[in-house]
């Protein structure tokens, strides 16, 4: 018992001593305010030699006759030098060092290139009025709005920086893949292996395994078609993150002691299934925001682009029940069984390791250096630490 009090006061100590490096600093204002109007301004970096550049100044001298609550500031940067500095100030205002033209700036949030009005056009344009509406409701441009509208840019530059055109089936089934691998994705892994390793009974696992692929499948879809939704919740879920931390640590103990209830097990199974999905969504990178955007832009009917989410879904969920039926597999070679109580002492590490960065500091669950890194530590120390 005294060994795992030791581990928890120092994963407790990593997590607050580094705190303050990831605490979010709120964005700079983009906006003004004439007569109780709200107008935006949009500040566009462009090259006098860029084709693209040319139609995304051509759409918004368009937009700008219909808009009057928008102010376009235009930058060539290879005809001014203030205008190349200016452009370097916001890059490194986001730790960027790419000069890609054209470069869009709208509240804080960067969006590179521009294909056509129809795809580019129209997602900037829903940025424009999604980022005025919400400072209109709130008063100021929160960095709730911000957070949502730079996932919305990043995936829009990946979609604009497509070269070849797969076919719909291949494309929608690459993404979610690569959305199921995830950097961001370790600790919802560990999360879903550690409620297989900790329990000996198949059915419970099998329970326990659904549970959690279920509530990852539910926070996915709806971080993917309510992105704007998802990113203003996100800030209430704090409270709950710290108290379902808390009744991890709780459970992990009564395991030790051997008296954790059924209940809670297939309770946390569901609820960190949950939590871990809801803070591993926060990945800049955020690959369901790229289908869904890609999926707007397809013009399906609703028949068709529902069968497509169903296909992604399903896609981005496989990996969780192969790593289930593995272990399954897996559990059946003696060798591999031999080792049962050192991989519970290992799943009850990632619990914990869960369990304190919900309490500490929940956003750490997307930060894909630090948790290969601490999860590959825990594995080691998993299985020289005897907890069960």
């Amino acid at each position: 018992m005294n060994s795992m009090k030791t581990f928890f006061k120092l994963l407790v100590i990593f997590f607050v001593f580094h705190a303050t490096v990831w605490a979010a600093e709120l964005s700079p204002t983009w906006y003004s305010k004439t007569d109780n109007k709200v107008v935006i301004n949009v500040e566009m970096f462009l090259s006098s030699t860029c084709p693209h550049c040319q139609k995304a100044d051509a759409f918004f001298h368009e937009i700008e006759a219909k808009y009057p609550d928008l102010q376009v500031q235009r930058y060539y940067i290879n005809q001014n030098r203030d205008s190349l500095r200016r452009f370097y100030q916001l890059l490194s205002d986001q730790q960027m060092d790419d000069f890609a033209v054209p470069s869009i700036y709208i509240c804080n949030s960067r969006w590179v290139g521009f294909a056509s009005a129809e795809t580019t056009g129209k997602d900037l344009l829903h940025a424009i009025n999604y980022c005025k509406k919400q400072i209109e409701s709130k008063g100021k441009l929160t960095l709730e709005t911000v957070n949502t509208l730079r996932h919305l840019a990043n995936a829009n530059r990946f979609i604009t920086g497509l070269t070849e055109k797969p076919s719909r089936i291949h494309f929608t089934t690459t993404i979610a893949f690569m959305d199921s691998f995830s950097p961001c994705s370790f600790f919802c892994f560990a999360g879903f292996l550690a409620f297989l390793l900790i329990e000996t009974q198949r059915k419970k696992q099998l329970i326990a395994g659904l549970l959690f692929a279920s509530s990852v499948a539910i926070v996915h879809y709806f971080q993917q078609v309510y992105t704007s939704t998802f990113f203003e919740l996100l800030p209430w879920m704090h409270v709950p993150a710290v108290l379902l931390g808390l009744m991890t640590i709780y459970f992990v103990g009564q395991y030790y002691k051997k008296q954790y209830s059924n209940t809670l097990y297939f309770l946390l199974a569901f609820l960190l299934g949950l939590i871990t999905t809801i803070y591993q969504q926060t990945c800049v990178m955020n690959w369901s925001t790229i289908f869904e955007q890609w999926l707007n832009d397809q013009h399906f009917s609703s028949l068709q682009a529902s069968l497509y989410q169903l296909l992604y879904q399903g896609v981005y969920i496989l990996p969780l029940i192969l790593i289930l039926l593995i272990y399954f597999i897996l559990v059946k070679i003696e060798r591999f069984a031999a080792l049962r109580t050192k991989l519970a002492t290992i799943g009850l590490l990632f619990l914990l390791a869960i369990a304190v960065s919900l309490v500490v500091y929940p956003f750490v669950l997307s930060y894909f250096g630090i948790s290969i890194v601490l999860l590959f530590i825990l594995m080691i120390i998993g299985y020289f630490l005897n907890l069960t």
